[in-house]
């Protein structure tokens, strides 16, 4: 073969017909595009990961302090469809969760899914003011107890879900309040875990609702000394 043969040859390899293709989500989302990507062969793209902030998926501001991560992992056509693998908070709102004279609570949990996918979480609670060790005890337990619950009943997409609409954060604020003041009950990070990460077993002490009882039963007490007390006078 000549040498202008193989130049033409070479020149043929290196301008690979590229087209545009579109990124769109699961229907979760609406289907709705993520954005579009120029490639010579879609099948690069698969496995490929993008971060979507959720404000321009709700179209809400306030949601702006959060991520969607999405991977590429059907192709029909010109259209790449990506499945939704991950949510996590932006680092400066994390720093606006945590204020003086609070006890910031970081925990790290392992669970599976309905549909048998084994995930992380990383969440985030911040009390009020500081709170006694024993408090403390009792909130992560409360918070472990019901995150166990609620993975373990939903399918990944359920659970994404949840997080996006802040129905788990509302419910998960709620519990709290009952054992102590909380200003934060957040997931921090949701993704997959490793194939051999190992799933935490997670029960709620017998002790988090005797203790509840008693801290009841104390504050009924002192309200009731306390009206005493002008009687007494």
């Amino acid at each position: 073969m000549s040498k202008d043969q193989t130049k033409k040859a070479l020149a043929r390899v290196n301008t690979a017909r590229k087209l545009w293709y579109r990124i769109v989500g699961p229907k979760l989302f609406g289907q709705m595009e993520l954005g579009e990507t120029y490639l010579a062969s879609p099948e690069t793209a698969m496995g490929r990961n993008l971060k979507i902030n959720l404000k321009d998926i709700t179209g809400n501001m306030k949601d702006q302090n959060a991520y969607v991560k999405f991977t590429v992992d059907e192709i029909d056509g010109t259209t790449l469809k990506a499945s939704a693998s991950g949510y996590e908070l932006t680092a400066t709102s994390v720093k606006r969760m945590v204020r003086k004279n609070t006890d910031r609570l970081d925990d790290y949990l392992i669970f599976k899914t309905k549909d048998g996918k084994n995930v992380v979480i990383k969440t985030l609670l911040v009390t009020q003011s500081k709170a006694q060790r024993s408090v403390r005890k009792q909130l992560r337990q409360k918070m472990k107890a019901y995150l166990a619950e609620e993975v373990r009943n939903n399918t990944f997409e359920m659970v994404i879900s949840n997080l996006v609409t802040r129905k788990t954060q509302m419910t998960l604020k709620k519990l709290l309040y009952k054992i102590y003041p909380v200003n934060e009950a957040a997931v921090r990070i949701l993704g997959f875990a490793k194939s051999n990460a190992v799933e935490m077993q997670v029960e709620e002490s017998k002790s988090t609702a005797a203790a509840e009882e008693e801290s009841t039963e104390e504050m009924e007490t002192s309200e009731e000394e306390e009206t005493a007390l002008p009687e007494a006078a």
